[in-house]
């Protein structure tokens, strides 16, 4: 367990670099992320790894760790009761949750003590109890040891309430756990709002009175990072942080045989040395949390962390 708290750091005005992509990591090292996967939709993505895979799970936590990372993400981006039931595994979601906890735990304390796990949660795209789905799982997540809450791929599409709507919901469910709670929001725009045209004035309104330690942009290119971070900066004056996508995009080749997954990494041209120049420009923006997410490999983030730490 870290000695210091992250909101104490952040605080201090430091800047922690975050890990890279968890579940494209996963599948390009010949995990399944495809179970529940149809022509239409995602499935559960790399929930099944923690119980499938672990050992991998866990090494891609450490080799982030390895190179630099002082946050790392539990893999439990969809390990919410809703989402298993794609695959029906919905019973045992508490097993899978908490063992997407466990395994990024084992990896901070095994390479680096003084890290911190997220408890990554995003908003479940079938219709459910939004609040109750986010309340059980931060319950879960921070018996298992994270340090804090990260509510994940919010503001864009949703069977939900509504894009900012749910933002609140999710930040107030994560607080019942009694850890830090940070929001993630996905899918940002280069015209600088939201995915849906919302400002982030209007999300910042929003959030007002309710327990949210800081705001991440999240799985966006980074071009529209650039573009949306001192809108954000202008209106919270929270940390704020980044974490963009390398382009990934759905296989044309998905269902032609068993082998051909229904994602594929598109690198584009986002070697780790340009993603760096981009996570040196959001430090520059204020950002003081910069990872990565779909796409990104130890690679990127080893650059990232040379460009902000020497």
């Amino acid at each position: 367990m870290p000695s210091r708290s992250i909101v104490d750091r952040l605080k201090a005005r430091e800047i922690l670099v975050m890990d890279g992509g968890t579940g494209s990591e996963l599948q390009r090292r010949g995990v399944n992320v495809d179970k529940g996967a149809t022509d239409e939709k995602l499935g559960v993505w790399s929930a099944s790894a923690n119980i499938d895979a672990p050992g991998v799970v866990r090494q891609v936590h450490e080799d982030y760790l390895k190179i630099g990372s002082e946050i790392v993400t539990s893999n439990n981006f969809y390990t919410t009761r809703a989402m298993l039931t794609l695959i029906g595994e919905e019973e045992r979601w508490e097993e899978y949750t908490r063992r997407g906890a466990e395994l990024a735990v084992q990896a901070r304390n095994a390479v680096n003590p003084e890290a911190y796990v997220a408890g990554g949660i995003a908003v479940p795209f079938v219709p459910c109890d939004l609040r109750k789905e986010f309340e059980d799982q931060s319950r879960v997540l921070a018996k298992a040891g994270v340090d804090f809450m990260l509510a994940e791929y919010m503001g864009g599409d949703t069977v939900h309430e509504s894009r900012i709507a749910d933002c609140v919901t999710a930040v107030d469910a994560c607080g019942t756990a009694g850890l830090p709670v940070f929001l993630g929001v996905c899918n940002v725009k280069e015209s600088g709002t939201m995915l849906h045209d919302e400002s982030f004035a209007d999300l910042v309104a929003a959030l007002k009175g309710h327990k949210v330690d800081g705001i991440f942009l999240m799985c966006s290119y980074p071009e529209a990072i650039s573009a949306c971070l001192p809108k954000l900066r202008k209106t919270f004056d929270g940390p704020i942080g980044a974490y963009g996508h390398l382009g990934y995009d759905e296989n044309p080749k998905y269902g032609t045989s068993p082998d051909e997954p229904f994602f594929a990494i598109e690198m584009r041209e986002y070697t780790p040395k340009r993603y760096a120049e981009f996570a040196g420009q959001w430090k520059e923006m204020g950002a003081q949390v910069i990872g990565g997410c779909c796409a990104t490999r130890p690679e990127h983030i080893e650059a990232v962390h040379e460009l902000l730490k020497g």
